[in-house]
């Protein structure tokens, strides 16, 4: 990847945010919390926000079945990166024109990061467009992916894989923490996990994701 969330660029046409169909092999096992996932994301209608193609961000949520139990996959980002240096984020980063659909990006971001080929991944739906402090708006992809999986790590990009349990999401009490940005104290939702802090955006998606699972 080669931006993250920088500034907007020269204006391009607007991607489009509409899934499409990108097939995958499921693991053999799936535990029971993967049908539920896929039949609530699919009666879930996200809602979108404008903006130009160059503040426009995707992500992708990857999950995986590992024996009897469900995973999300998050990267904890190296310390060597401008931006968001060391936190726990989704693979993801800037629409590019070439991508064409913000669905694309997500994939793609994700085979550069992590290397999960787009053919390996199994699109269920996309969360709510977030739009970041920093006047970005992220369009979040949930996408299942085969496990185990051969994952080649960028190094530039992603120190580690944290393999986030669906059970402890779930059954999680969220905190808050204070960050302060431009002068400003702002309280946010956090996640903590193995000793990690999981926040900011990342966060609010992964307790929109249980939301959407509890409706």
């Amino acid at each position: 990847m080669s931006r993250k969330f920088l500034q907007p660029g020269a204006k391009r046409a607007r991607p489009k945010t509409v899934p499409q169909l990108i097939t995958a092999g499921l693991p053999a096992t799936i535990e029971p919390m993967i049908p539920q996932l896929t039949q609530k994301l699919a009666a879930y209608s996200p809602s979108s926000l404008h903006s130009d193609a160059g503040a426009r961000a995707s992500v992708l949520i990857p999950i995986a079945a590992d024996g009897d139990d469900t995973r999300i996959l998050l990267t904890k980002r190296t310390t060597t990166l401008r931006y968001h240096k060391g936190e726990i984020s989704f693979p993801g980063g800037m629409y590019e024109e070439g991508d064409q659909e913000t669905v694309r990006t997500a994939l793609r971001e994700c085979d550069e990061e992590i290397g999960v080929k787009p053919d390996d991944i199994r699109i269920v739906g996309r969360l709510d467009d977030m739009e970041t402090v920093t006047g970005f708006v992220i369009t979040p992809y949930v996408g299942l992916i085969p496990y185990p999986y051969d994952f080649k790590l960028n190094p530039d990009e992603v120190h580690h894989l944290i393999c986030l349990p669906f059970r402890y999401l779930m059954d999680y009490a969220p905190e808050t923490t204070t960050v302060e940005h431009r002068g400003k104290s702002i309280e946010a939702p956090v996640i903590y996990y193995e000793g990690e802090r999981i926040w900011g955006a990342t966060c609010k998606l992964l307790l929109q994701l249980r939301r959407i699972l509890e409706g």
